[in-house]
């Protein structure tokens, strides 16, 4: 069994942007995805299943048990449509993550996509800045002034981050990673903001997300998460020039 796509409704994705976070280093891609998703009202599009996701079944906001998803949903920023991915755990396995990756490079195709994640820093840095896959998108990023870096991470992405971002070329998608520095040993609303502020200033997109959103997620998270899932990466997450999502 591979990737299962549970729409819930199918519009017209391809060509489209695509905002994706998911848990990791400060939650900072995270808890600004969900920031996004509560202050702009999210509508979900579809369920990502895949059965190396941790096999936790939650129960949703109307109490009805759900299996074990990264989900798909839709915002409005200008009238313009934008698509958001996030979940709370992503694949366990190499073969889940790619598998996953290309799953979602397909459904857009043609399109944009940006990762949001945190990388382990010192307290006092507190920078933003882009990497990505192909020459020609780096030429047009920093044609419209995003900070695209050439020497970091020095230790490279792991995880569905880095997968949905390198792929991106071999499924005719433009990808790249955008990173926030955090000290990383709790959830970091500061950073998340940080970070949204800057997709805001150099995509020209009207993100009005207040600091208060994502403190407000930060207290959801912590009631959520009363423990770490264990998996294969963890002990390649120790180096602080690492990133992980």
């Amino acid at each position: 069994m591979g990737v299962l796509i549970d729409w819930i409704s199918q519009p017209q994705t391809a060509c489209d942007l695509l905002l994706v976070a998911m848990p990791g280093v400060g939650d900072v891609g995270k808890l600004a995805i969900d920031a996004l998703n509560a202050e702009l009202d999210a509508e979900p599009i579809a369920r990502i299943i895949h059965p190396s996701l941790p096999p936790l079944a939650k129960l949703d906001d109307d109490g009805l048990l759900q299996p074990p998803n990264i989900l798909l949903s839709r915002i409005f920023v200008d009238e313009k449509p934008i698509y958001t991915l996030t979940g709370d755990a992503q694949p366990m396995t190499p073969e889940g993550q790619h598998e996953v990756a290309i799953s979602i490079l397909d459904i857009f195709k043609g399109g944009e996509v940006i990762v949001f994640a945190g990388m382990s820093s010192d307290a006092e840095r507190k920078e933003v800045f882009t990497i990505t896959t192909t020459p020609s998108y780096r030429i047009e990023l920093e044609s419209k002034g995003v900070d695209v870096r050439r020497d970091e991470p020095k230790s490279g992405v792991i995880g569905l981050a880095a997968l949905i971002t390198a792929l991106g070329p071999l499924r005719d998608v433009k990808t790249c990673c955008i990173i926030a520095t955090t000290v990383g040993t709790s959830a970091d609303p500061v950073a998340a903001q940080l970070l949204l502020e800057r997709v805001r200033n150099w995509w020209n997109l009207s993100l009005p997300v207040p600091i208060d959103a994502t403190e407000r997620l930060v207290q959801k998270l912590q009631q959520m998460h009363t423990g770490k899932v264990e998996d294969y990466v963890s002990d390649l997450s120790e180096s602080p020039n690492s990133i992980y999502m």
